[in-house]
C-alpha cells in the first residue's frame, strides 16, 4: 500500500477531530481513494459506513461515519518525547532577546541577557514529575532506554485524547517510567492488545487510571487491570455500560480497588451491579452518578451485602420509591456518605421538606448526604420526625408498619414504642415544637429601608427543622424557585428584627439554622445574580 495511503485502524486527527481509518478505496463510480473513517465523535460523522446501499465499513454508532480524502491536513501523530518536548522545552533564542515589559503596553523594550540559561533550569525534564499531554496527537512511544534517561521521575501522565491505537503501545511509553502512579487515558480509543507479554511490567506501580470514554467494556477492563497489581482507583464514566458482564476472575490475582466511578453509563439492575462489585473486596467508594437506577430490591440474604462501601453517588437516577432506600440501607450496612440529589425522590414537591429527614432516618449509618455533614441533633430530630408521620397513619400492627418501614422496630427500641393514642399527641406535638416556618422574599431595593417585618406576601414559605444546614436551605430554595445553583449565583440574606439585611454566604453553609439566628417566622431574602 502506498505511504500516503494509511493502514486500517490507523488513528488520526483532522481540525482537532480525532478518528479512526476504516476503509481505504473507491466509494461508488467516483474517482480516486477514499478514507472511511470513524470519528471518536459520533456527532462528526454522516453514516454508518455505508452509501448507496452499499456497505464499505461499519460504526459503533450510526453517526460517526464519513468519508475524506487523503490530504496534507491529516496529522497522523508523534512520539511520545516528542511530545513532552514540544510542550515543556521551549527554543532557544540566543544570548541576548528583546523582552516587552507587560505593564508598559508595549512602550518598553528591553535587552535580557541569559534568558536561555533560565529557560534551561525550568524545562529540564528529567525533574518532571506531572505531566499533561492530552491533545498532544501521541501516536507511539519511543526507545525504553530513552525514555527513562529523558523524564525518569514522572508520578501522573495524562494522555487523553491521542491517537494511541492499542494497549501495546500504552506499554511501551509506561514500561520505562518506573514511578508511575497515575495515569489518564481517557477519550482514546484503544484496541485490547495482541501480545499481552508487552504489559507484563509496565503498570507495575500504577494505583489510579482514568478510562473514561473509551468505550472499554467491563470485561476488557478487568483483563487489562490485571496488570496492575498496585491499583485503587479506576474511572470508567461516560463508557455506555449498560451491564457490566465479564467472566468472574479465575486467576490467583487479587485486586485491591478501593474507588470505581461509573459515571454516565446506563446501569440499571442493582442486583447486577453488586455482584459484579462482590470480588473488590477493599471497595469503599461507588460512583454511580447519572446511571438508570430505577430500583434496588431487598438483598435474598446478609452474605448479598457489600459491607465495605462507604461512600455512594446515585445522583441523577431514576430512584422514586422509599422501599429503595429501605434496601440500599440493607446492601450497605456501612454506608457513611450518600449522594441523592437529582433523582424524583428528592425532587418531589409533595414531600416537601420531608425528603432529608426521611433519608437520614432510613439510613442509619449516614454521616454525610448530598455533601451536608448529619449532625446528631439533626438525626433524633429526623427519626422522630420520620416516626410522627408513620404514627399519623393510624394504628397498625406492627409486622405490617415494618413491611413498609423496614427500621420502624430500631426506632421504637431507640425512642420507645409509641403505640398509644396519647403517646402519639406527645410525640406529634414535640415534633411540632421542633419544626419552623420561614418566609423566602426576592430581594427589592425597599427591603433596606424597612423598619420592621416585610408586610407583603411571602414568595414562598418553608416548614424546616431548625438543625437543617444552611447548605440544605439554600439548596432547597434554589429547587424551589427552579435556579441551578450550579451554573446561577443567588445571594441569600437574612431580615434581621432592626430593619438590616445580613448576608448569609457559602461559608455558613455548615451552619445550622439555629445556630445562624433562624427561628420560626424568619424571613429570608434572595436574588439570582
Amino acid at each position: 500500500m502506498s505511504p500516503s495511503i494509511p493502514s486500517l485502524g490507523t488513528r488520526f486527527s483532522l481540525n482537532n477531530d480525532i478518528g479512526t481509518i476504516r476503509y481505504t478505496g473507491p466509494v461508488g463510480n467516483t474517482p480516486g481513494i477514499w478514507l472511511g473513517v470513524e470519528w471518536d465523535d459520533p456527532g462528526r460523522g454522516r453514516h454508518d459506513g455505508s452509501k448507496d446501499g452499499t456497505r464499505y465499513f461499519s460504526c459503533r454508532f450510526a453517526s460517526a461515519g464519513s468519508f475524506i480524502r487523503p490530504n496534507q491536513h491529516i496529522q497522523y501523530g508523534v512520539t511520545f518525547l516528542d511530545a513532552l518536548t514540544a510542550k515543556y522545552i521551549e527554543p532557544l533564542h540566543g544570548s541576548d532577546e528583546i523582552v516587552t515589559l507587560g505593564s508598559s503596553q508595549g512602550a518598553i523594550q528591553v535587552t535580557a541577557v541569559s534568558l536561555d540559561k533560565i529557560r534551561d533550569k525550568f524545562s529540564r525534564l528529567d525533574r518532571l514529575r506531572e505531566v499533561s499531554l492530552d491533545k498532544a496527537t501521541v501516536v507511539q512511544g519511543d526507545p525504553p532506554a530513552d525514555i527513562t534517561k529523558t523524564c525518569p521521575n514522572i508520578r501522573g501522565l495524562d494522555l487523553s485524547q491521542n491517537l494511541l491505537p492499542n494497549w501495546e503501545t500504552v506499554a511501551d511509553i509506561t514500561g520505562p517510567l518506573f514511578l508511575l502512579e497515575r495515569l489518564s487515558l481517557s477519550r482514546n480509543r484503544l484496541q485490547m492488545p495482541l501480545n499481552y507479554d508487552r504489559l507484563a511490567t509496565a503498570f507495575q506501580r500504577l494505583t489510579e487510571i482514568q478510562l473514561n470514554d473509551t468505550l472499554i467494556s467491563w470485561s476488557d477492563m478487568q483483563t487489562i487491570t490485571a496488570f496492575m497489581p498496585q491499583l485503587r482507583v479506576i474511572e470508567l464514566g461516560y463508557n455506555h455500560l449498560s451491564r457490566l458482564c465479564g467472566d468472574k476472575r479465575s486467576t490467583a490475582f487479587k485486586p485491591n480497588l478501593e474507588s470505581l466511578n461509573l459515571d454516565t453509563n446506563a446501569c440499571s439492575d442493582w442486583m447486577h451491579i453488586c455482584d459484579s462489585f462482590r470480588e473488590y473486596d477493599s471497595l469503599q467508594r461507588v460512583v454511580l452518578t447519572s446511571n438508570h437506577i430505577e430500583d434496588i430490591p431487598f438483598p435474598e440474604s446478609s452474605s448479598n451485602c457489600l459491607p465495605g462501601i462507604k461512600y455512594l453517588s446515585l445522583s441523577d437516577n431514576r430512584i422514586s420509591s422509599w422501599e429503595t432506600i429501605d434496601a440500599l440501607s440493607c446492601w450497605l450496612p456501612s454506608l457513611e456518605t450518600l449522594m441523592m440529589n437529582g433523582n424524583p425522590l428528592m425532587n418531589d414537591n409533595d414531600l416537601g421538606t420531608q425528603s432529608r429527614p426521611f433519608m437520614i432516618a432510613r439510613v442509619p449509618s449516614l454521616v454525610t448526604l448530598d455533601g451536608a455533614f448529619i449532625s446528631s441533633r439533626e438525626r433524633t430530630d429526623s427519626e422522630l420526625f420520620y416516626m410522627s408521620t408513620i404514627i399519623q397513619q393510624g394504628n397498625v400492627a406492627d409486622d405490617v408498619r415494618a413491611k413498609t418501614h423496614y427500621r420502624w422496630p430500631d426506632l421504637c427500641k431507640k425512642y420507645g414504642k409509641p403505640d398509644q393514642v396519647q403517646k402519639q399527641k406527645n410525640v406529634q406535638n414535640k415534633l411540632s415544637d421542633h419544626l419552623i416556618d420561614l418566609q423566602v422574599y426576592p430581594y427589592d431595593k425597599s427591603m433596606e429601608q424597612s423598619s420592621g417585618a416585610f408586610a407583603s406576601n411571602p414568595q414562598t414559605t418553608l416548614r424546616v427543622l431548625p438543625t437543617m444546614s444552611f447548605r440544605v436551605l439554600r439548596l432547597k430554595i434554589c429547587k424551589i424557585l427552579k435556579v441551578d445553583y450550579r451554573r446561577t449565583n443567588v445571594a441569600f440574606w437574612l431580615h434581621m428584627g432592626n430593619g438590616t439585611l445580613t448576608k448569609l454566604d457559602k461559608e455558613h453553609d455548615l451552619r445550622d439554622l439555629d445556630w445562624l439566628g433562624v427561628d420560626s417566622g424568619s424571613q429570608i431574602v434572595y436574588q439570582v445574580q
